[in-house]
């Protein structure tokens, strides 16, 4: 049994957010009908053409149901086939993939081969994200008109879990132009675009043309509402049919007023990392990072001020490739923390600055106010220093390798539920990762191994020797792992893709 203890020292904020809750109402069904289905996100895409956006999660939760790619994740987070069959070479060196001949775009053209090359060609050199997993893919070859062979330079087990390869129309493109193209998206997905109004909505209506299987909703519109509880209130008040990033405090109101809910295990992981190449500052010291995790009641603060809602895990979750048991738990003990730091020289606790991500994940600034006092109470004292995205992305790329870099942060990072394992290692742990201050050769030389077994049953033991090397080297305090949570009217019913960003498939929507 997991036993919760009061936390203590919180800020009266802190505490307020703990016991907060919104006032019950009847489950509103007003806008949740198949011809007029509203749904309520907090992000806005960057671009209407994910081609090239900049910001892929962020534009998949709505452009998703617009644009497909050749393959496709299942809502229980299996890879399977989408508008291509395929098949890996016995070396891994190359894919082969198999065009399906009955898709058409929006636009009424024909999906052919030469779309394949034209949206990896664009997304490499536009898509930040995408360029970056295809980062082993030499290059694409045209066999016929629907058969495409993706060649790379390497295997890389991690391109095809973490899907993100989007397919355009180059003959619409040529067509209409750069301008026209990201203005009104086609794509050959269930739904077609029909109006963007920046900072308000987008208006989207089923695709009757659509090679798959065909979807409820007929008319959606997704609104975009930056706060959460003006998201709430439009639930509540039937303005909308259906809400994502519901914040834990408000998910036993909800439920209790008859409202549907879904939760969604998905990445990022709210923890804290360490800058570990400099010798000169306390946490260069494993020791002194195992005193981190025993400092911090991380099951009070889930229990307190996130209502239960998430969970945390030392490495990936039960269920994941390079899941081990044997990884116990490190259960707050701030004796135990105090006698680590004194047996690495630091009895009487040291000073350090303490930087936060001030991004928008929910309960992010509230786990670091109580985090900061916990650890006060073993004699570590925090200088914090609140720093927005753009900043702290690129703090990490001033650190990341530097043997005098000074650097303790929290922030939401990938760890646990992401599409694969080897995707959060090798973005936030493997030494060539201009946003990784974590340094082990050894580690390194895993993931690099890691990369290059498409078999997850051999995939999976190496996994698990690197996350046994972490968890003894403390290189990341996991403090929880982000739960998407989704509020529907009564009656519709949602099931949302594990293993992925939280978006919105409208496909996955239905009414009773």
């Amino acid at each position: 049994m997991t036993i919760v203890r009061p936390l203590t020292g919180l800020t009266a904020l802190a505490l307020a957010l703990a016991l907060g809750i919104v006032p019950a109402t009847r489950a509103a069904q007003a806008q949740a009908t198949p011809d007029n289905f509203i749904v309520a996100v907090a992000e806005e895409p960057d671009t209407l053409d994910l081609t090239s956006t900049s910001h892929a999660p962020g534009g998949r939760i709505t452009l998703e149901n617009i644009t497909e790619g050749l393959w496709r994740t299942t809502t229980d987070g299996e890879v399977v086939p989408g508008l291509a069959s395929f098949e890996a070479s016995p070396d891994g060196m190359m894919i082969t993939f198999h065009l399906r001949q009955d898709v058409v775009f929006h636009s009424g053209d024909p999906f052919t081969a030469e779309d394949v090359v034209f949206s990896h060609e664009r997304m490499t050199e536009r898509a930040p994200q995408y360029a970056r997993r295809a980062r082993n893919v030499d290059h694409l070859e045209i066999v016929d008109p629907y058969t495409v062979r993706m060649v790379f330079s390497r295997p890389d087990a991690g391109l095809l879990p973490a899907r993100g390869f989007s397919i355009a129309s180059k003959a619409y493109f040529d067509r209409v132009g750069e301008e026209e193209f990201t203005r009104h998206p086609v794509g050959t997905g269930p739904y077609e675009f029909v109006s963007y109004t920046p900072g308000s909505n987008m208006v989207l209506r089923r695709f009757d043309g659509y090679w798959g299987d065909a979807v409820q909703v007929e008319n959606a519109t997704f609104r975009f509402v930056r706060e959460a509880s003006t998201r709430l209130a439009q639930l509540q008040t039937g303005e909308v049919g259906m809400t994502m990033d519901v914040p834990y405090t408000d998910v036993e109101s909800l439920r209790s007023a008859g409202f549907g809910l879904e939760f969604l295990n998905a990445h990022p992981t709210v923890g804290i990392q360490f800058q570990t190449t400099n010798p000169d500052v306390p946490w260069h010291d494993p020791r002194v990072r195992q005193a981190f995790a025993y400092a911090i009641d991380r099951e009070a603060i889930i229990g307190g001020l996130l209502q239960g809602v998430p969970a945390v895990s030392e490495a990936v979750t039960e269920g994941e490739l390079g899941y081990d048991p044997a990884l116990e738990f490190r259960a707050y003990d701030p004796a135990h923390a105090r006698q680590l730091l004194a047996d690495a020289g630091y009895p009487n606790g040291f000073d350090m600055p303490f930087y936060i991500w001030g991004g928008a994940f929910a309960g992010l600034r509230e786990t670091a106010e109580a985090v900061v006092l916990y650890l006060q109470q073993v004699g570590i004292n925090a200088d914090v220093q609140t720093l927005e995205a753009s900043q702290f992305l690129g703090m990490l790329r001033e650190v990341s390798g530097s043997e005098d870099g000074v650097y303790v942060g929290i922030s939401a990072m990938p760890w646990a539920n992401q599409s694969d394992p080897i995707e959060a290692l090798t973005v936030a742990f493997y030494g060539r990762s201009p946003f990784a201050p974590y340094r082990n050769a050894d580690v390194d030389t895993l993931i690099a191994q890691a990369n290059t077994l498409l078999d997850p049953a051999e995939r999976g033991p190496v996994l698990q020797q690197i996350f046994a090397l972490m968890y003894e080297d403390a290189a990341l305090v996991p403090l929880w792992n982000f739960v998407a949570v989704y509020a529907q009217a009564e009656g519709v019913e949602f099931t949302p893709t594990q293993r992925w960003f939280p978006v919105v498939q409208l496909r996955d929507v239905s009414f009773d």
